[in-house]
Protein backbone atom coordinates (compact mmCIF):
# COMPACT_ATOMS: atom_id res chain seq x y z
CA UNK A 1 0.00 0.00 0.00
CA UNK A 2 2.68 2.15 0.71
CA UNK A 3 4.69 2.09 -2.32
CA UNK A 4 1.86 2.21 -4.81
CA UNK A 5 0.88 0.70 -8.08
CA UNK A 6 2.83 2.78 -10.38
CA UNK A 7 5.98 1.71 -8.61
CA UNK A 8 5.32 -1.56 -8.58
CA UNK A 9 4.48 -1.80 -12.02
CA UNK A 10 8.17 -0.58 -12.74
CA UNK A 11 9.76 -4.03 -13.36
CA UNK A 12 6.94 -4.80 -15.66
CA UNK A 13 7.66 -1.96 -17.76
CA UNK A 14 11.46 -1.75 -17.70
CA UNK A 15 11.25 -5.50 -18.73
CA UNK A 16 9.08 -4.72 -21.48
CA UNK A 17 11.46 -1.67 -22.61
CA UNK A 18 14.62 -3.73 -22.16
CA UNK A 19 12.63 -5.96 -24.93
CA UNK A 20 12.09 -2.78 -26.91
CA UNK A 21 15.95 -2.11 -26.90
CA UNK A 22 16.74 -5.18 -27.59
CA UNK A 23 14.62 -5.16 -30.57
CA UNK A 24 15.98 -1.86 -31.35
CA UNK A 25 19.48 -2.97 -30.63
CA UNK A 26 18.93 -6.38 -33.42
CA UNK A 27 17.22 -4.74 -36.25
CA UNK A 28 20.39 -2.22 -35.58
CA UNK A 29 22.63 -4.97 -35.81
CA UNK A 30 20.66 -5.82 -39.12
CA UNK A 31 20.52 -2.71 -40.47
CA UNK A 32 24.83 -2.36 -40.18
CA UNK A 33 25.25 -5.96 -42.06
CA UNK A 34 22.87 -4.80 -44.54
CA UNK A 35 24.58 -1.59 -45.09
CA UNK A 36 28.19 -3.30 -44.74
CA UNK A 37 26.94 -6.16 -47.75
CA UNK A 38 25.51 -3.02 -49.43
CA UNK A 39 29.16 -1.65 -49.32
CA UNK A 40 30.93 -4.38 -49.86
CA UNK A 41 28.71 -4.85 -53.02
CA UNK A 42 29.45 -0.99 -54.11
CA UNK A 43 33.04 -1.53 -53.50
CA UNK A 44 32.56 -4.68 -55.96
CA UNK A 45 30.91 -2.75 -58.63
CA UNK A 46 33.49 -0.14 -58.24
CA UNK A 47 36.23 -2.38 -58.98
CA UNK A 48 34.19 -4.09 -62.13
CA UNK A 49 33.77 -0.49 -63.61
CA UNK A 50 37.19 -0.23 -62.99
CA UNK A 51 38.22 -3.11 -64.81
CA UNK A 52 35.63 -2.52 -67.54
CA UNK A 53 36.99 0.69 -67.76
CA UNK A 54 40.61 -0.17 -68.25
CA UNK A 55 39.60 -2.87 -70.62
CA UNK A 56 37.90 -0.31 -72.87
CA UNK A 57 40.98 1.89 -72.39
CA UNK A 58 43.20 -0.94 -73.72
CA UNK A 59 40.28 -1.89 -76.40
CA UNK A 60 40.30 1.39 -77.94
CA UNK A 61 44.58 1.25 -77.68
CA UNK A 62 44.07 -1.88 -79.81
CA UNK A 63 41.64 -0.08 -82.35
CA UNK A 64 43.99 2.72 -82.61
CA UNK A 65 46.74 0.99 -83.42
CA UNK A 66 44.77 -1.46 -85.75
CA UNK A 67 44.11 1.53 -87.65
CA UNK A 68 47.77 3.07 -88.03
CA UNK A 69 48.43 -0.44 -88.97
CA UNK A 70 45.57 -0.61 -91.53
CA UNK A 71 46.91 2.91 -92.63
CA UNK A 72 50.13 2.20 -93.42
CA UNK A 73 49.28 -1.34 -95.17
CA UNK A 74 47.06 1.09 -97.24
CA UNK A 75 49.85 3.30 -97.61
CA UNK A 76 52.50 0.22 -98.37
CA UNK A 77 49.68 -1.07 -101.08
CA UNK A 78 49.73 2.24 -102.67
CA UNK A 79 53.66 2.56 -102.86
CA UNK A 80 53.57 -1.02 -104.32
CA UNK A 81 50.95 -0.24 -107.04
CA UNK A 82 52.64 2.48 -108.07
CA UNK A 83 55.92 0.42 -108.52
CA UNK A 84 54.29 -1.72 -109.65
CA UNK A 85 52.87 0.10 -112.69
CA UNK A 86 56.57 1.98 -112.93
CA UNK A 87 57.95 -0.97 -113.51
CA UNK A 88 55.36 -2.32 -116.43
CA UNK A 89 55.54 0.98 -117.88
CA UNK A 90 59.51 0.69 -118.07
CA UNK A 91 58.77 -3.38 -119.36
CA UNK A 92 56.44 -1.86 -122.02
CA UNK A 93 58.93 0.88 -122.91
CA UNK A 94 62.08 -1.77 -123.13
CA UNK A 95 59.81 -4.10 -125.31
CA UNK A 96 58.71 -0.72 -127.53
CA UNK A 97 62.81 -0.03 -127.67
CA UNK A 98 63.58 -3.55 -128.26
CA UNK A 99 60.98 -3.98 -131.12
CA UNK A 100 62.32 -0.60 -132.62
CA UNK A 101 66.23 -1.90 -132.49
CA UNK A 102 64.95 -4.81 -134.45
CA UNK A 103 63.34 -3.16 -136.98
CA UNK A 104 66.28 -0.65 -137.38
CA UNK A 105 68.21 -3.70 -137.84
CA UNK A 106 66.07 -5.58 -140.24
CA UNK A 107 66.16 -2.43 -142.69
CA UNK A 108 69.87 -2.22 -141.99
CA UNK A 109 70.35 -5.90 -143.13
CA UNK A 110 68.47 -5.48 -146.17
CA UNK A 111 69.93 -2.52 -147.22
CA UNK A 112 73.24 -4.79 -146.91
CA UNK A 113 71.80 -7.64 -148.82
CA UNK A 114 70.61 -5.54 -151.15
CA UNK A 115 74.38 -3.90 -152.11
CA UNK A 116 75.67 -7.98 -151.69
CA UNK A 117 73.31 -9.10 -154.32
CA UNK A 118 73.86 -6.05 -156.64
CA UNK A 119 70.00 -4.67 -156.59
CA UNK A 120 69.10 -0.99 -156.89
CA UNK A 121 67.41 0.65 -153.70
CA UNK A 122 63.93 1.93 -155.59
CA UNK A 123 62.60 2.88 -151.33
CA UNK A 124 64.41 2.33 -148.67
CA UNK A 125 63.54 -0.10 -146.61
CA UNK A 126 61.50 1.14 -143.66
CA UNK A 127 57.94 0.78 -141.58
CA UNK A 128 55.09 1.32 -143.04
CA UNK A 129 51.42 2.35 -141.75
CA UNK A 130 48.44 1.94 -143.43
CA UNK A 131 44.68 2.75 -141.95
CA UNK A 132 44.19 -1.26 -141.88
CA UNK A 133 47.62 -2.26 -140.65
CA UNK A 134 51.42 -2.02 -140.50
CA UNK A 135 54.05 -3.98 -141.42
CA UNK A 136 57.31 -3.71 -139.42
CA UNK A 137 60.12 -3.19 -143.11
CA UNK A 138 59.12 -2.51 -146.29
CA UNK A 139 61.63 -2.08 -149.12
CA UNK A 140 61.53 -1.67 -152.82
CA UNK A 141 64.43 -3.08 -155.22
CA UNK A 142 65.32 -3.15 -159.02
CA UNK A 143 66.83 -6.87 -159.26
CA UNK A 144 68.22 -8.28 -162.90
CA UNK A 145 65.31 -10.40 -162.68
CA UNK A 146 62.95 -7.23 -162.19
CA UNK A 147 61.10 -5.00 -159.89
CA UNK A 148 60.73 -6.64 -156.25
CA UNK A 149 59.43 -5.64 -153.00
CA UNK A 150 60.14 -7.20 -149.39
CA UNK A 151 57.83 -7.08 -146.79
CA UNK A 152 59.25 -8.07 -143.49
CA UNK A 153 58.34 -8.65 -139.63
CA UNK A 154 60.82 -8.34 -137.24
CA UNK A 155 60.93 -9.84 -133.63
CA UNK A 156 64.10 -9.91 -131.42
CA UNK A 157 63.20 -13.56 -130.68
CA UNK A 158 61.72 -15.39 -133.82
CA UNK A 159 59.90 -18.22 -133.08
CA UNK A 160 57.84 -20.76 -134.65
CA UNK A 161 54.62 -18.89 -133.78
CA UNK A 162 55.92 -15.74 -135.34
CA UNK A 163 56.40 -17.08 -138.60
CA UNK A 164 52.80 -19.35 -138.41
CA UNK A 165 51.03 -15.70 -137.62
CA UNK A 166 53.09 -13.94 -140.36
CA UNK A 167 52.55 -16.31 -143.02
CA UNK A 168 48.91 -16.54 -142.87
CA UNK A 169 48.70 -12.47 -143.22
CA UNK A 170 51.30 -12.08 -146.41
CA UNK A 171 50.06 -14.61 -147.73
CA UNK A 172 46.57 -13.40 -148.18
CA UNK A 173 46.49 -11.65 -151.45
CA UNK A 174 44.07 -9.36 -150.43
CA UNK A 175 46.09 -8.21 -147.05
CA UNK A 176 49.30 -7.82 -149.10
CA UNK A 177 47.37 -5.86 -151.86
CA UNK A 178 47.29 -2.56 -148.87
CA UNK A 179 51.11 -2.26 -149.01
CA UNK A 180 51.58 -1.94 -152.80
CA UNK A 181 53.28 0.55 -154.15
CA UNK A 182 51.44 2.24 -156.99
CA UNK A 183 51.30 0.66 -160.05
CA UNK A 184 53.72 -2.04 -158.74
CA UNK A 185 53.98 -4.97 -161.08
CA UNK A 186 56.73 -6.96 -160.39
CA UNK A 187 57.35 -9.74 -156.87
CA UNK A 188 56.70 -9.84 -153.60
CA UNK A 189 59.17 -11.34 -151.30
CA UNK A 190 58.32 -12.43 -147.65
CA UNK A 191 60.60 -12.08 -145.05
CA UNK A 192 61.67 -12.80 -141.27
CA UNK A 193 63.85 -11.19 -139.31
CA UNK A 194 65.59 -12.43 -136.23
CA UNK A 195 67.93 -11.59 -133.38
CA UNK A 196 67.76 -14.80 -131.89
CA UNK A 197 65.95 -17.28 -134.09
CA UNK A 198 65.49 -20.85 -133.11
CA UNK A 199 65.84 -23.47 -134.75
CA UNK A 200 61.74 -25.02 -135.38
CA UNK A 201 61.29 -21.40 -136.88
CA UNK A 202 63.67 -22.16 -139.76
CA UNK A 203 61.73 -25.61 -140.39
CA UNK A 204 58.75 -23.08 -139.97
CA UNK A 205 59.61 -20.80 -142.19
CA UNK A 206 60.89 -23.16 -145.03
CA UNK A 207 57.75 -24.68 -144.92
CA UNK A 208 56.05 -21.69 -145.56
CA UNK A 209 58.23 -20.17 -148.08
CA UNK A 210 59.28 -17.32 -145.75
CA UNK A 211 62.57 -15.78 -145.77
CA UNK A 212 65.14 -15.75 -142.61
CA UNK A 213 67.25 -13.26 -142.12
CA UNK A 214 69.74 -12.14 -138.98
CA UNK A 215 72.49 -9.12 -138.34
CA UNK A 216 74.63 -11.46 -140.29
CA UNK A 217 72.48 -11.46 -143.56
CA UNK A 218 69.66 -13.92 -145.24
CA UNK A 219 69.83 -17.21 -144.01
CA UNK A 220 66.91 -18.37 -146.19
CA UNK A 221 65.86 -17.75 -149.36
CA UNK A 222 61.70 -16.66 -149.39
CA UNK A 223 59.43 -18.33 -152.13
CA UNK A 224 58.07 -15.00 -154.25
CA UNK A 225 54.58 -14.13 -153.74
Amino acid sequence: MILGDEILSLPGEMRLLTAEVKKLAEAQLRTENAQRHTDETVKELVAAQLRTENAQRHTDETVKSLEEMVKELVAAQRHTDETVRALAESVHKLEENVSEVAEESCASVLRAMAYQKGWTVLDTPAPITVAQGEVDVRGRFDTPEGEIMILAEAKSRLREKHIEKWASRVGDPAWREKFLYPGFKGTVLPYMYGTLVYSEAFVKAEQHGIGVIKYDGEHLAPHPL
